[in-house]
């Protein structure tokens, strides 16, 4: 058993048909599991992006892998794989949101992808075990972690469900909370109603939460605000 356990550590080790396979294979897996809890948090990079990322750093580090081993190139084979991390800055700047000049979201999100696709280059030089110890630390800090610092927050915190009655009222509605909504996805309307649009808030320091759902009912735009459990 052991032998056989060796030669195919030998086999995804080497440059080969089946270790290309494996890693691209890895990548998508790696890449999957990333993205999948960031789309079930409802961020703007989630399964597909994340794929295609780690897919993307992956293949950038195994080219210069094959210029440099299989063509024989006189050349650095890690020199392209070093613009990956430069480079995914511009798609994480995308996630990236600032509302009411000092509320920043989406900054986990773009850390998520940097490191995924450091990850990716890793795994496209078949470097497998730090590729598995990164994977569970990313998994820990996106998941784990997450509610951690959620619950460290306290009675802060209020996560709500509202819809507006038109979805160009999203900005006022906003600006009207001011710089205390931490997080805010947009989401299609529960009541099913075309005109309407859905919004899931987390606010800090709430103080009273019946008379912040008062006033906000007040809005002649918002349709429904209820408080909702995470």
């Amino acid at each position: 058993m052991q032998p056989f356990i060796l030669s195919i550590a030998d086999i995804l080790n080497d440059f080969n048909a089946w270790s290309v396979f494996f890693r691209l294979l890895l990548a998508t897996l790696v890449g999957g599991a990333v993205g999948s809890q960031r789309g079930r948090q409802g961020r703007a990079a989630g399964l597909r992006t994340h794929i295609l990322v780690c897919l993307g750093a992956t293949m950038t580090a195994m080219v210069g892998l094959y210029t440099g081993y299989i063509l024989d190139f006189s050349n650095d084979p890690l020199r392209v794989s070093a613009q990956v991390i430069s480079g995914i800055g511009f798609l994480g700047a995308g996630t990236i949101l600032t509302r009411n000049h000092s509320q920043v979201t989406g900054l986990t999100t773009a850390a998520g992808l940097w490191t995924t696709a450091s990850i990716g280059l890793a795994i496209g030089i078949g470097f497998y075990w730090a590729v598995v110890v990164s994977f569970i630390i990313v998994m820990i800090t996106i998941s784990v972690l997450t509610r951690l610092e959620r619950s460290t927050k306290g009675r802060d915190i209020e996560a709500c469900y509202l819809e507006l009655s038109d979805v160009r009222r999203v900005n006022e509605f906003c600006d009207h909370l001011g710089p205390n909504v931490s997080e805010l996805r947009v989401l299609p309307a529960k009541s099913g109603t075309p005109s309407c649009v859905g919004l899931e808030l987390t606010i800090t320091d709430l103080g009273d939460a019946s008379e912040f759902f008062r006033s906000v009912r007040e809005l002649d735009y918002v349709v429904m605000a209820v408080p909702v459990s995470r």
